[in-house]
């Protein structure tokens, strides 16, 4: 299917709207000064997503669930580290901030699309960014849990008129369209299925709009 032949676009706020990257990385950064060889960002990203995904409790809050992540990235590198320390890591993180072009793509993509933006963050802690964006509150999904973002998450992209736009990859039950928006990779370095930015993913869009007016 084309990006036009879709009806509903669902965004997963953190990697697509929202920058944290940043932040945990340099949270990492005392258990990743105690390795001789640290990964590089890239592997750093990667194994946070993977120890997140891991979790399954969805009362557990932000602090809790980042203490277990860090408690569990100490032991996928070999390391060792305390409550005191995972506290202070959920402590560093903060929120994040909002990629610059957010705000316009928002602005842009709900005259085509029914728009859905999930996020792990609370209808008080999303406040900052959607006086920003301006989302309606049918197109917010403030869920205030990992686990519960990641379960609206698959249960959007189990319809096949939703397209997904998320910083990593579909799950194998995915029964939508999807696209990754990569942010970090380079503009002479694409991949199947993906944008560098959410403006990469419109200019795809006017291209698949101009194919239809031809």
């Amino acid at each position: 299917m084309q990006l036009t032949d879709y009806t509903t676009l669902c965004m997963d706020a953190h990697g697509v709207l929202i920058d944290r990257d940043r932040d945990i990385v340099r949270g990492l950064s005392p258990l990743l000064a105690m390795m001789p060889d640290p990964p590089p960002k890239e592997q750093v990203l990667a194994d946070y997503v993977h120890a997140l995904h891991e979790l399954t409790d969805e009362q557990m809050g932000a602090v809790s669930a980042h203490c277990t992540v860090y408690r569990a990235l100490a032991n996928r590198w070999g390391l060792e580290a305390d409550w005191q320390e995972g506290i202070e890591f959920a402590s560093s993180l903060g929120f994040g901030s909002l990629y610059e072009d957010a705000p316009g793509a928002i602005h842009y993509l709900r005259k085509f699309y029914q728009l859905r933006v999930v996020t792990s963050l609370n209808e008080q802690e999303f406040l900052a960014f959607n006086q920003r964006i301006g989302l309606s509150a049918i197109e917010r999904q403030t869920t205030g849990s990992f686990v519960a973002a990641r379960s609206k998450l698959r249960e959007m992209e189990a319809d096949k008129h939703v397209l997904l736009l998320t910083a990593g990859p579909a799950s194998v039950n995915s029964r939508g369209g999807h696209c990754r928006i990569t942010r970090n990779a380079k503009a002479d370095q694409p991949h199947k299925q993906s944008c560098i930015s959410l403006s990469d993913f419109i200019y795809q869009h006017q291209l698949a709009l101009r194919g239809e007016l031809l």
